[in-house]
């Protein structure tokens, strides 16, 4: 089973996600900074990460280059609440406003899964 990082300093939304991505079949650690998040990065094994652009300390692209230097083909997403991120340009970045199901998509093809693996999926129609 695939392994996401999810970073966002509002830890309700960061459990949220974290629910919703293991409902869809993945492991989700969750991480309320960016010294949170290169912790538990570096405690296990991290399939990807998803992190909030804007947060107090340290931001999501200053994340990213920290995981970078630790493992340089981490998949990095992230996720904002401002409008485009134009000095992000080797990144997927998702809106806020539209987080899922377009992280799960974006999860999905980086992971390249069609769909995660997992005996609790429910995609019965």
């Amino acid at each position: 089973m695939k392994t996401i990082l999810f970073v966002d300093d509002h830890e309700v939304l960061a459990r949220l996600s974290c629910d919703i991505i293991e409902m869809n079949g993945y492991h989700a650690i969750s991480a309320y900074s960016g010294p949170d998040a290169l912790a538990k990065f570096d405690a296990g094994e991290i399939d990807l990460v998803v992190t909030d652009f804007r947060m107090d300390g340290m931001d999501g692209a200053e994340l990213a280059k920290h995981l970078r230097e630790r493992r340089p083909n981490v998949p990095v997403i992230i996720v904002t609440g401002y409008g485009k991120l134009d000095q992000i340009k080797d990144m997927v970045v998702l809106s806020k406003d539209s987080l899922f199901p377009d992280l799960l998509e974006e999860i999905k093809q980086i992971l390249g899964e069609g769909e995660p693996q997992s005996d609790e999926v429910a995609h019965a129609s």
